[in-house]
């Protein structure tokens, strides 16, 4: 307790035994040493190869705007083995290595001295490890509104969203992406280490190590090159140059199925081909060698086969 002359004045007897406590530690600006902010550049990256263990894992900076003269056999303003982090692990956590010549802003703890990067102008190695989940949620809002009494019409919290809003959770199993729309279109993807989802309204795409499943009620188009596979309400359109089907065992079904082919058009194999139905006696199919009975006159072949 401040008594006698002192009463009154506690202020002044607190700034004074501050002053005592930074002596020595208060440079001439009247700020604690090692607490200014420092820009420079990195000038080295010290990796996992690096042969000093002291080094390993961190970057030399040298500061802009610094004298060329040598001070001890080093650069004025040079500051060797800065920490990438305040808390430092490069084998786990969070940690960020800028690129070579980059722009970096450091920090010195003013009790132990040492650096660490703070801030980055461009980076070369981003890791984030953690135990349980990562979720990163884009949201988009409305635009603030001034008003002319109160400034703001709403705080921050208070703006609506619009619905457009994108989301990534990552797990040790997999991911899971998600993007709406005001209009409630959602995009969904699911990806494990075994087989990969996306969802797109009644649209589904299956991929596992062994089978490709679509499920759709609209269009399914695969384009290489020149080459369109299209399917439309139950048809299956295909234009190619050159396409190579190859399976142990293919089932097309349809209601309408066309085969065009604006040259050659061959069905070979070891096997049997085999259909059913009844044909035609239009005269332009291929179904027989003779046209027509070379004794009653009656057609022997036709284009269509009917029935089953």
């Amino acid at each position: 307790m401040i008594k006698g002359k002192m009463l009154g004045k506690g202020a002044e007897f607190r700034d004074a035994i501050q002053q005592a406590a930074l002596n020595g530690m208060v440079d001439h600006k009247g700020g604690v040493y090692g607490t200014g902010r420092i820009i420079g550049y990195v000038c080295a990256i010290h990796d996992e190869d690096e042969g000093d263990e002291e080094l390993m894992g961190t970057v030399d900076v040298q500061e802009y705007n610094c004298d060329s003269d040598d001070v001890n056999g080093q650069p004025i303003g040079f500051h060797q083995g800065v920490l990438l982090s305040a808390i430092q692990n490069n084998k786990s956590g969070y940690f960020i290595v800028p690129q070579l010549y980059s722009d970096v802003i450091i920090q010195q703890d003013p009790t132990t001295h040492d650096e660490y990067v703070v801030m980055y102008s461009h980076v070369s190695v981003y890791k984030l490890q953690v135990h349980d989940e990562i979720t990163n949620t884009v949201t988009e809002y409305k635009d603030f509104v001034e008003s002319d009494e109160d400034g703001l019409e709403k705080d921050y919290d208070e703006l609506e969203e619009t619905g457009n809003k994108s989301t990534v959770t990552q797990t040790s199993k997999g991911f899971t992406e998600s993007i709406v729309d005001p209009d409630g279109n959602e995009l969904k993807t699911e990806r494990t280490a075994k087989s990969k989802t996306i969802i797109v309204g009644d649209t589904k795409v299956f991929i596992d190590g062994e089978n490709v499943t679509i499920e759709t009620s609209g269009n399914v188009t695969f384009k290489v090159g020149s080459s369109t596979i299209e399917e439309k309400d139950g048809t299956v359109d295909i234009q190619t140059d050159t396409a190579n089907i190859k399976t142990s065992s293919a089932t097309i079904e349809g209601d309408n199925i066309d085969i065009k082919g604006s040259g050659n058009v061959n069905i070979t194999g070891g096997g049997t081909l085999n259909t059913k139905g009844t044909s035609s006696t239009d005269l332009n199919g291929p179904f027989n060698a003779i046209k027509v009975c070379p004794f009653s006159g009656a057609p022997h072949c036709g284009s269509k086969v009917s029935g089953i």
